[in-house]
């Protein structure tokens, strides 16, 4: 329905260890219809096997018309990574560092599809055996907001 905005939540932990290999976040997935722009806005708490290992946090999609988007995510205890984005699985790289714990990545943007397909909330971590973990409890926004 045109207008209402729909949540969903991970239902559980997602571990990454691979060196930079983007994983969706498992239930920060949603169908999409070509033509329509949607709305999203991911809230993924996540922590870090140590602070030398760095993340990345990213949408993936279908064939675009349009996309505007913005990811931030922990670096230190006073800093976040942000990243501006008109192309799915941008960032190409994870930054270097993020905190053990307490880490939150925000995924946010408005998009139409030039095909149907799926949406997806991804992340990687930054070294190979080095784990980034998407907490369970994480949560996306979505809402259809144009398009027939």
């Amino acid at each position: 329905t045109i207008g209402v905005t729909f949540t969903l939540i991970a239902p559980a932990d997602v571990v990454n260890s691979a060196d930079n290999v983007l994983a969706n976040v498992t239930g920060l997935t949603f169908a999409v219809l070509t033509g329509r722009t949607y709305t999203f806005r991911a809230r993924v708490p996540y922590s870090s096997a140590a602070t030398t290992t760095g993340s990345r946090f990213t949408a993936n999609g279908p064939t675009l018309t349009a996309l505007n988007g913005t990811s931030t995510y922990t670096i230190d205890a006073t800093s976040r990574t942000t990243n501006n984005f008109t192309a799915w699985q941008i960032p190409a790289a994870a930054n270097a560092t993020s905190l053990t714990v307490g880490n939150v990545a925000i995924v946010e943007g408005v998009f139409t599809p030039s095909a149907d397909g799926t949406f997806a909330i991804q992340f990687a971590s930054e070294i190979n055996a080095s784990a980034v973990t998407a907490l369970a409890g994480a949560t996306l926004d979505y809402a259809w907001v144009l398009g027939a």
